[in-house]
């Protein structure tokens, strides 16, 4: 079975470092163990210099992997932005279309097989709607942020294979939704999970967009 190549790239690395560790152990050890005609005083004193030098390189070596982010550059990460326009369709209606750029910003090949766009409502809104909203997070502490009412949600889910993002790489994603001409602003999230690790990970974004020139 062929490895994924982020997976060979980051075995290849780890590989270099190891080796690149092991060959500074063995020409420390060569350069500072006494010879045989040394005293057995002289062998103890080179042999403990010999182990902290050793520690040493180990330790700087460990040290220089976590300062580069050698490992951590093998992550996969997309950035996610979003473009939003609208127009009236019918008497009553508005038309929105939402288009999300997925950007590979990492190494390795992402391979996405669930997500969803979710639009929500922030304009019109009354001030005890407001005022609620508002007591929820900053003076209840029963949420994080602002949960404004979720007009509509749809998810997306792909076969395997089917949706591949590769490093360096972008594809668009566009859902379409309707809302009446009476909303003036929305809030528009996505959010892409990360096949590798558990459903509450991944990436996502949010836009306010504003709707205006429609009486």
């Amino acid at each position: 079975m062929m490895l994924p190549k982020g997976q060979m790239q980051r075995g290849a690395t780890m590989a270099g470092v190891v080796l690149a560790l092991l060959a500074a152990v063995f020409l420390t050890l060569h350069f500072t163990l006494p010879d045989e005609h040394a005293g057995r005083a002289g062998s103890l004193a080179g042999i403990v210099q010999a182990v902290v030098t050793v520690l040493a390189i180990v330790g700087g070596g460990a040290f220089a992997a976590y300062k580069w982010q050698v490992f951590r550059d093998y992550a996969p990460h997309l950035t996610i932005s979003h473009r939003v326009s609208h127009r009236p369709i019918g008497d009553s209606y508005v038309h929105i279309d939402v288009t999300a750029t997925l950007q590979n910003s990492s190494k390795v090949r992402i391979e996405l097989d669930e997500g969803f766009f979710r639009l929500q409502q922030i304009a019109p809104m009354s001030d005890e709607q407001v005022e609620a909203l508002y007591a929820q997070v900053f003076v209840d502490g029963e949420q994080d942020y602002l949960q404004w009412p979720t007009g509509d949600e749809a998810r997306r889910t792909w076969d395997r294979d089917e949706l591949i993002v590769e490093p360096g790489e972008a594809h668009q994603e566009t859902f379409e939704f309707i809302v009446s001409k009476e909303v003036r602003a929305v809030m528009v999230y996505t959010y892409f999970y990360n096949p590798g690790a558990s459903r509450t990970l991944g990436w996502g974004t949010a836009t306010v967009h504003d709707i205006i020139g429609v009486g």
